[in-house]
């Protein structure tokens, strides 16, 4: 009996725990937003983004703020040659471009083994002509 309180115990807490991780992922999605430049601000807790995807249109103007919640890190967007300085905690630095390619790439920290260690998200492009 006590083996399988155990086990339930430790089942429910691998459920909860990356659940608690994630909890404040989220995605940002500023394709239907007519401001000439989209604003878009991304966290970082430990070896995670705060936001995990962002969409915006083809041909859209971005300005990223990159704010570090702790260690040492970047915002990085190889397809387009684009990244942050490396920061600390407390830090921010922004980045200014143009959407010009659609599809799907994947932005992370640039920081050795921090994007192999899941500090990743998804940055959307999507062509409202297609």
């Amino acid at each position: 009996m006590r083996k399988t309180l155990t086990l339930g115990f430790v089942a429910f807490a691998l459920i909860l725990v990356p659940a608690a991780l994630f909890a404040d992922s989220h995605i940002v999605d500023v394709t239907g937003d007519t401001s000439e430049v989209k604003e878009i601000e991304v966290g970082s807790q430990g070896l995670r983004f705060t936001v995990t995807e962002i969409r915006v249109n083809l041909g859209d103007t971005i300005r990223l703020t990159y704010v570090n919640g702790g260690g040492r890190h970047d915002w990085a967007l190889a397809e387009y040659k684009i990244w942050t300085e490396v920061i600390t905690g407390g830090q921010s630095d922004t980045i200014e471009f143009v959407a010009d390619r659609a599809g799907e790439f994947e932005f992370y920290c640039g920081v050795p083994g921090h994007r192999q260690a899941g500090m990743v998200g998804r940055f959307i492009v999507v062509d409202p002509d297609a």
